[in-house]
């Protein structure tokens, strides 16, 4: 699920690392603030206590990820369509004003992590909402698709920002 099936791919994808090529300030921000933070977050440690010891590298990288996105969107309402409990206490260390929810809500979604797509969701996305979607290379497809106007692509993950100030961009990061 969350493993890098060729080694090749990373080194095919080794140019796309860090920001690097990426004009865009806000694009530039989120990859080099929140996507390659260097530094600990407060919870690192307290959560990857229970993690599994198959889970401790690559699913670890995503957890924190999930952490480090929600810290930095501040969302009030998380839809979290997945499998797995754990993203849940990721999600809710980086926030914990969120309402953490397994269905989609009425109202608006400020941050959503699916595993499958759900067009449902979609209805309920407003500008200032993220969409996570995991295996990505299952469900590109889908995911390039989504009316988002900044999309980042991370082998394993896809993050969508729905934001119509800026410019309609695709960025591959290498992660």
């Amino acid at each position: 699920m969350y493993r890098l099936s060729n080694p090749l791919v990373w080194l095919f994808r080794f140019r796309h690392r860090c920001g690097y090529g990426v004009h865009s300030p806000f694009a530039f921000k989120f990859i080099t603030e929140v996507l390659y933070e260097p530094l600990p977050y407060y919870a690192y440690k307290e959560l990857d206590k229970d993690l599994l010891l198959k889970d401790r590298f690559r699913v670890r990288k995503i957890l924190h990820l999930l952490l480090r996105i929600s810290n930095w969107a501040q969302p009030d309402v998380v839809v979290c369509l997945t499998k797995t409990y754990t993203s849940v206490r990721y999600l809710q260390a980086g926030c914990r004003k969120a309402r953490i929810t397994d269905g989609v809500p009425e109202g608006k979604i400020d941050l959503c992590w699916i595993d499958e797509p759900n067009d449902e969701v979609l209805t309920h996305l407003n500008e200032h909402s993220v969409v996570l979607m995991n295996n990505l290379n299952r469900h590109k497809d889908w995911f390039m698709r989504l009316p988002s106007v900044i999309t980042f692509d991370l082998y394993d993950v896809g993050i969508a920002f729905f934001d119509t100030k800026y410019n309609k961009q695709h960025y591959i990061v290498n992660f």
